[in-house]
Order: C-alpha cells, then structure tokens, then sequence
C-alpha cells in the first residue's frame, strides 16, 4: 500500500478528470449568459428604433403595426427577425398621455409643451428559450426578457 501511495504517476491525469467538468459548466454556462445578453440587446436596439420611429409620425396609433416590425425586423415592411425566436407578435405598443400641468407658485410647466404630453412606449415580455446548456445540469427555468422603451411624441 505505501508503494501506491508514494507513487506519482497518473496523478495529473486524476487531477484532471476532477478538474474537467468544472471547467465545462464554466464554459457552456458562458456561452449560455452571452447568448441571453446578445439577443436581450438586439431586443432593446429594436424596441428603441420602434419607439423612435412612432414619436416622429402624425399618429402613433395608425402606426403601431409599422413599429412592431421595426422593432422585429429593423424594417418597416418586416423581414427576416432580428432574435429568431422574437417576433412583431411578442412587442406591444401604447400611447400614454402625462399630465402637464401649470405650476400655481411658478406659473410654468413641468415639460415644454401643453397639457397633457403624448408619450409611446413600446415593450416587450418574452421568455429566452436559451442554448439548453443549463438543462444538463437541471437547471430548467428560462431567463425572462422584460423590456421597454418610452419617447415624447413630437410628430404632432
């Protein structure tokens, strides 16, 4: 028994088939987090392009079909989607009105303009269907994009 255990060889081989799998779920959990982080910013590109364009037309409401694609494709006519599993189903627009009201003590308002303001918001609330490196390991749960983006309507 002393013999085995003065012996060296094979230890680095052992040491890495301790070390292997760590290093795998370090990797492909990376790989897994980069992917969520690339399409969570090409959704948040697409919702500000939207909400850009709605700001600058006549009216928002019409254009809200145009917006979804935008905000999708990167084109008002759709396209090819930006996130292969996102699409103009999955954005929503709304046209808010934000009470602009005259201050009695200073006699101004709050934001340039009448009363009330015009604001569009585009959003979106998707569930990231991921790479499946983390199902190996069982961890199941998608990672939940939940985004929007608001401009002042000034195409009015």
């Amino acid at each position: 028994m002393r013999y085995f255990w003065s012996d060296r060889r094979g230890t680095s081989m052992v040491e890495m088939t301790i070390v292997t799998p760590f290093l795998l779920f370090l990797g492909l959990g990376a790989a897994e987090f980069s992917h969520a982080l690339y399409h969570h910013h090409l959704i948040v590109n697409g919702l500000r392009d939207a909400a850009r364009y709605l700001a600058r037309v006549d009216n928002p409401t019409i254009e809200s079909a145009k917006a979804k694609n935008i905000a999708a494709t990167g084109e008002v006519t759709g396209g090819v989607n930006r996130v292969y599993w996102w699409g103009p189903g999955n954005v929503s627009v709304a046209v808010l009105n934000v009470a602009n009201p005259i201050d009695p003590i200073t006699g101004a308002r709050d934001y340039r303009g009448g009363d009330p303001i015009r604001v569009v918001r585009v959003s979106t609330n998707v569930n990231h269907p991921g790479l499946g490196f983390l199902s190996i390991v069982g961890i199941s749960s998608p990672l939940t994009t939940n985004v929007y983006h608001e401009e002042r309507v000034i195409g009015e």
